[in-house]
């Protein structure tokens, strides 16, 4: 069947924000009281909020609390996230090409605002599916679905592009084929491919030269 839309997570996959989060994310957790490796934070980042801090607590008082510094945090460091390197020209052309562009984000709102506009997306894009819009984040394949439901596509006719094995597994639970990049930082293309990725790419701009998304 011919691809016509293409699923994109955004978060370290086309834009440079993946390590922000880690460090917003030690420092609201330290803040707590609960001093985690930031590697450890790393390997979690993409998935939804909700289920990173359950990584690390179950207590809803403090998860909360956690929640909120994250955001207060993090508002701090988004003026340095920056699109990766083919992010934006891949939006454009995929666009121009006639593909639906659809992004699927764990972001919260006023990031995705500045996501938006550093990578110039808004007249290329089909439409936005954040965690916020379904029951369960990334891992769960709930915002890879409901994009499929609001782009009137099936699986067969879309490919999803990620960068953690959170999005391939999530994206693969509702029969999208997956590619992977490698700019998030926290997974190697051993673990991405064994997570179900179709194929693995240094970039976004090597994505795109490449035969993607056919």
């Amino acid at each position: 069947m011919v691809t016509r839309n293409v699923v994109l997570d955004v978060d370290g996959t086309l834009m440079d924000t993946n390590y922000l989060h880690v460090e917003a994310w030690a420092r609201a957790f330290e803040e707590v009281g609960m001093r985690i490796p930031r590697a450890a934070v790393h390997k979690q980042i993409g998935r939804g909020s909700d289920q990173l801090i359950a990584r690390f607590t179950r207590d809803e008082e403090v998860a909360g609390r956690v929640n909120e510094l994250h955001s207060e945090l993090y508002a701090g460091f988004q003026e340095f996230g920056y699109p990766l390197p083919g992010a934006s020209e891949m939006i454009q052309t995929l666009s121009e090409r006639g593909y639906q562009v659809w992004f699927v984000t764990s972001a919260k709102p006023e990031e995705l605002e500045h996501h938006l506009r550093a990578l110039d997306a808004g007249d290329h894009l089909s439409g936005v599916v954040s965690s916020g819009d379904v029951e369960q984040s990334k891992p769960a394949p709930d915002i890879f679905e409901l994009a499929l439901e609001r782009a009137g596509a099936s699986p067969e006719e879309t490919v999803a592009v990620g960068d953690s094995v959170w999005d391939v597994e999530a994206a693969g639970a509702a029969g999208i084929r997956t590619f992977a990049v490698l700019t998030g930082g926290a997974f190697s293309e051993a673990e991405l491919r064994e997570a179900g990725a179709a194929g693995v790419y240094r970039d976004c701009e090597a994505l795109l030269a490449s035969s993607f998304p056919g």
